[in-house]
């Protein structure tokens, strides 16, 4: 009883549970990390473990008052993975990198489409099931290319992949919600206005971006300090998240595109979002955990076998879909044989922006009926690979001998 009473006081202080949270989550990482697995994936299962879907300690009212944070870490992590794409990377990469991107993309929606509507998946649920599949989770990889200090062409393939990668799934998603499903062989009515939403998205991303990170740039000269300059920096990735949000774009393109353009307008600027990073950890432990809560395990014991069935066969699908679509793309630009090989891997994670594509489907879309079956299927996929995905990250990369750190 005086146990009940104790963490009903302890969830009703933000602050104590906030402390609950990140002390959670540090115990879980640093007992995975013992058997010789990423803290993230520890972070992940003590918000599973302690979340709605087991213990049920912190409940979905409870985690609401966090809403921010996981804003918060995308928002940084876009802004580190924009800043490393400096335009010297790009001309490194340049051909291969837009090939085996393009490449993993197509790889994962063809193959789950296949293999969906070979399942008797309808139509109106595979098509944009097979468009979110190309979708990757940004956040759990950097966090394991961090936490391991990796380095190397792996590394920097992996980053600019995961960049552009969100940005193609908008494209095809927006592509696929052109079609008419009465009429397969024409564009619906609204086609050109649905695609170019999607276009407008990105191009509205861009431009929040460019103009903040030119604003950034000149507050940092004028910056005495590097302590000024974080505060500048933190101040505009908050900026970036709301404007972003009034204008109904994409906060991790918008900041993606801030970070691209601060590092390629000084090199001096790639230093400042250097010691940003060493920020990001305590982020980075509140980000995982409160993404393990809002996992809903509970899901696998109340939907049918047929729902089971589309989620395991949409989850091996896009996972053989990323690893031969990078394989392909990187044997046809003559990328070397580790990126061929462990690149996929390096994808896998699935979160935010798979689920935010199908919030997208509206009432006035043909595929609108279908959308408890995408939205269900989605959350199976990305239940599972948030918790498989930095496992196979860091196989790839410790196959690779790109980390710097000893275990």
């Amino acid at each position: 009883m005086w146990i009940e009473q104790l963490l009903t006081t302890f969830k009703q202080d933000v602050f104590l549970s906030a402390s609950g949270l990140l002390i959670t989550g540090f115990i879980f990482g640093r007992l995975i990390n013992m058997i010789k697995l990423p803290r993230v994936t520890g972070y992940i299962i003590a918000g599973i473990i302690f979340g709605p879907s087991l213990l049920n300690i912190f409940s979905k009212n409870d985690l609401s008052h966090f809403d921010f944070i996981p804003q918060l870490a995308l928002g940084i992590i876009a802004l580190i993975i924009g800043a490393g794409l400096s335009f010297g990377l790009v001309k490194r990469l340049g051909f291969r990198f837009i090939l085996i991107t393009i490449s993993q993309a197509v790889g994962a929606f063809f193959l789950v489409f296949v293999f969906l509507y070979l399942f008797k998946m309808p139509l109106g649920a595979a098509l944009p099931l097979a468009a979110i599949a190309t979708a990757t989770a940004p956040a759990a990889t950097v966090a394991i290319i961090r936490e391991y200090h990796a380095q190397g062409p792996l590394t920097e393939t992996t980053l600019a992949v995961v960049a552009l990668d969100d940005a193609i799934a908008i494209i095809l998603f927006g592509l696929v919600l052109t079609f008419d499903l009465t009429q397969l062989s024409t564009f619906g009515g609204t086609a050109f206005q649905s695609l170019a939403a999607s276009f407008m998205e990105i191009l509205a991303a861009l431009v929040i971006g460019v103009i903040l990170g030119l604003v950034t740039h000149f507050f940092i000269k004028i910056a005495k300090e590097v302590t000024d300059s974080l505060i500048i920096i933190l101040a505009i990735v908050l900026l970036g998240i709301g404007l972003a949000s009034i204008s109904h774009t994409s906060s991790l393109l918008t900041n993606m595109f801030l970070g691209l353009t601060l590092v390629n307008i000084s090199s001096k600027n790639s230093d400042i979002v250097t010691n940003l990073e060493r920020l990001t950890p305590p982020i980075y432990c509140f980000f995982f955990v409160l993404a393990g809560a809002h996992l809903n395990l509970k899901i696998f014991t109340t939907l049918g076998p047929a729902m089971i069935t589309w989620g395991i066969v949409f989850v091996l699908a896009r996972i053989t879909g990323k690893i031969v679509g990078t394989y392909v793309g990187g044997a046809l630009s003559g990328a070397s044989e580790v990126i061929k090989k462990y690149l996929g891997l390096t994808l896998i994670p699935q979160a935010g922006v798979a689920i935010g594509l199908t919030l997208l489907i509206t009432e006035d879309s043909s595929y609108f009926e279908f959308q408890s079956v995408i939205l269900n299927i989605t959350l199976i996929a990305v239940a599972f690979n948030e918790i498989v995905g930095p496992v196979c990250t860091k196989f790839a990369l410790f196959k690779a001998k790109e980390v710097t750190v000893k275990e």
